[in-house]
């Protein structure tokens, strides 16, 4: 007989009941090869005993192994495991002196064994992020009571079933009315694409423009996340240098003279991850650059409301009249990251290409969360966010920016941003940012290694320095524990 007393452990403790853990310890010694059809169980005063049970306990486990069936009684013989199961082998007991990890039992293609982790922030108390919203700022409140309210309305019921794929068209009207009133760019609803934050919308242009071996063109320093999408869609990258007026327009016009390219991807405001703007010069010599050429532009610009001295340019898409803009935001970026709402707006086939797209990785949003975005916009709730945050933000970064350069003037270069959430700083070399990064850890505070910015083309010893989601007496702890480090 098997060694019944240790293959089944029961928990008292547990919320399962103790029959169903019998049982399904069963299944797991009939499916691992340990029993095989028409073997006997043990009897149920016999298993009682050896694991201290009730009888009728695995009574029990036994009426509901049958009802499953993975086993059977004959009358005055027993319980059997079932004789009609097939054959299977039975697993070897993991041997001395080797791996113990299972392997697994079919091939596939793993095209992200150097993916870069995400970060996770949820289990961080002090971090200097990448650059990320203040999620206390966010009028979590006011959304989950509009979340609420849409859900206890019964003739709001409609809002559980299947509905479009393009999202809620309550907010992709006040999207429309938020990008015209903010950025002058006017669409319509159907021209819009709700997406779960801009990675959505990058994955799905990168999907309908590109095929393996097409030319997409990046910047020499870019969103390693958008680098890594237009690579899993087979395209190269073909690198433009950075400079203090954003992407080389005229480095890209002699690529251009001998290399087709089938799109390009910038972020015009705060570009990732230096924070320099794209002058307009730039931006009205690309558009004509890209009607000449006939190429996509994917315009990335996840935090557009957060300028500080100056009103923003117009994006890329507002003065684009000829339909080469494919325009991608982010509510995540200016409200909180874990709430997944963005859009995407291009020409109408392509935004209906798109949607249909989604379909196939998800059939579509939260449409009670994005109905409840809706009321914030309607009501003007957003706005006032937006507003309010705005002003806190500057107050942050120029505060940040004081204390970089009192006490880092010596270890550390930066420009004040003038707009976004972030500082880029560029490191003494003298400084390893890993180890550097490793040791706040273990004081208590997170901040990045340098890795997520670099590239095959792009390598220096910097970080973004994120200053929105710190109140100034965090900023003080957190640079305090970095002074520490570095000096």
């Amino acid at each position: 007989m098997l060694p019944y007393k240790s293959l089944i452990q029961v928990d008292r403790n547990a919320a399962v009941p103790l029959y169903i853990q019998v049982c399904n310890t069963f299944i797991s010694l009939i499916t691992n090869g340990t029993l095989q059809p028409s073997d006997l169980l043990p009897s149920s005063r016999i298993l009682a005993d050896l694991i201290g049970i009730n009888r009728n306990t695995v009574k029990l486990a036994y009426e509901e192994l049958i009802s499953q069936g993975w086993a059977e009684s004959i009358e005055r013989k027993g319980v059997f495991v079932l004789s009609r199961l097939p054959v299977l082998s039975k697993n070897r007991l993991p041997e001395a002196n080797k791996s113990n990890s299972p392997q697994e039992g079919f091939i596939w293609t793993n095209n992200f064994e150097n993916a870069t982790p995400a970060e996770n922030l949820q289990q961080t108390l002090l971090a200097i992020d990448d650059g990320f919203p203040d999620v206390r700022l966010a009028p979590v409140d006011q959304l989950m009571r509009e979340y609420r309210s849409l859900s206890r309305r019964f003739y709001r019921r409609n809002f559980l079933k299947y509905g479009s794929s393009k999202g809620s068209e309550h907010l992709r009207t006040a999207i429309c009315n938020y990008l015209s009133n903010s950025r002058g760019l006017v669409v319509s609803a159907e021209n819009i694409l709700i997406t779960k934050g801009s990675q959505m919308g990058i994955y799905l242009a990168a999907q309908l423009l590109l095929k393996p071996a097409d030319n997409i063109a990046v910047g020499v320093s870019n969103y390693i996340s958008a680098d890594d999408t237009f690579r899993h869609s087979g395209a190269n990258l073909l690198r433009i240098p950075v400079d203090l007026h954003g992407m080389d327009i005229d480095h890209l016009e002699e690529l251009l003279q001998h290399k087709k390219i089938k799109a390009l991807y910038v972020v015009p405001h705060h570009h990732f991850p230096t924070t320099v703007t794209m002058s307009m010069e730039r931006r009205l010599k690309l558009l004509n650059l890209a009607k000449e050429y006939r190429f996509a532009i994917i315009e990335d610009d996840y935090d557009f409301d957060f300028h500080y001295d100056n009103k923003p340019y117009l994006p890329l898409a507002s003065v684009d009249h000829n339909q080469h803009v494919i325009y991608i935001g982010s509510i995540s970026k200016t409200f909180a990251p874990a709430l997944r709402i963005g859009f995407m707006t291009g020409p109408s086939a392509f935004v209906e290409a798109a949607s249909s797209l989604r379909q196939l990785i998800d059939k579509q949003g939260d449409t009670l969360l994005e109905e409840a975005f809706a009321v914030l916009f309607d009501n003007g709730e957003m706005d006032r966010h937006f507003r309010k945050s705005l002003k806190i933000y500057k107050q942050r970064r120029d505060y940040f920016c004081h204390l970089l350069k009192a006490d880092f003037n010596d270890v550390i270069a930066f420009k004040t941003p003038e707009g976004g959430l972030g500082v880029w700083s560029n490191f003494d070399k003298k400084i390893d940012l890993i180890k550097m990064s490793e040791d706040a850890l273990k004081k208590g505070l997170y901040i990045g290694n340098g890795n997520f910015y670099k590239n095959e083309s792009f390598s220096t010893n910097a970080l973004r320095m994120g200053f929105a989601s710190l109140e100034e007496s965090e900023m003080i702890k957190a640079l305090g524990i970095l002074k520490k480090i570095l000096h």
